[in-house]
């Protein structure tokens, strides 16, 4: 679709014509939810965010400034909404669970593996306090295993930044899971990388 011909169907939608809303919602619908499923990997959680989605930029057309591709609104709602889930649910207990639930190598000791999940935990803890963008290219790059490029279009942003971001929060995340292993106090989420 054009994108002045978007732009066009979200005005109208936006005066609460029905059928302007159901062309956005046919038209987008099939690429937001391949989307909702690659930032969640379960069906049932991408339809709850595809639904959210639209519930929260059905609540601001008549905000919205005709700039970019309503796509990409689109896009960056659903992945703030998967942040904000990531937020609530932090995916340290599990990670910690899955090592726990390793067997052991016979060179592999018990204190080695308490030694193994206080590292990562001290990694989850780190990327946690990351900024929500960078924080969400760290996820998706590797809890995901998505590439640059399939980054960089789920967050609408240049391939480019999201290796300068995955560059730097690799170093921040090492020094400040160093820093938690030494006993060092939280910073709180998203102050790693804001100027001091």
């Amino acid at each position: 679709m054009a994108e002045a011909l978007a732009w066009d169907i979200v005005k109208r939608a936006a005066r609460g014509d029905a059928d302007a809303r159901r062309d956005l919602v046919e038209t987008t619908i099939d690429d937001l939810w391949r989307l909702a499923m690659r930032l969640s990997r379960r069906e049932d959680d991408a339809d709850t965010i595809v639904q959210e989605t639209y519930t929260r930029v059905f609540g601001a057309l008549d905000r919205l400034q005709p700039t970019g591709r309503f796509e990409g609104y689109l896009a960056r709602t659903a992945t703030n909404l998967v942040l904000e889930r990531w937020r609530r649910h932090r995916p340290t207990a599990e990670v910690t669970e899955t090592l726990a639930a390793r067997t052991l190598e016979p060179w592999h000791t018990v204190a080695d593996a308490e030694d193994d999940r206080r590292r990562l935990a001290a990694v989850w803890a780190a990327v946690h306090e990351l900024k929500p963008q960078p924080r969400a290219a760290v996820l998706l790059f590797y809890a995901h295993n998505q590439s640059c490029d399939a980054i960089s279009r789920i967050l609408d942003v240049p391939n480019g930044t999201v290796k300068t971001w995955l560059h730097r929060s690799r170093n921040q995340v090492r020094q400040r899971a160093q820093a938690i292993l030494r006993g060092e106090p939280a910073l709180g989420p998203t102050q790693i990388g804001e100027p001091r």
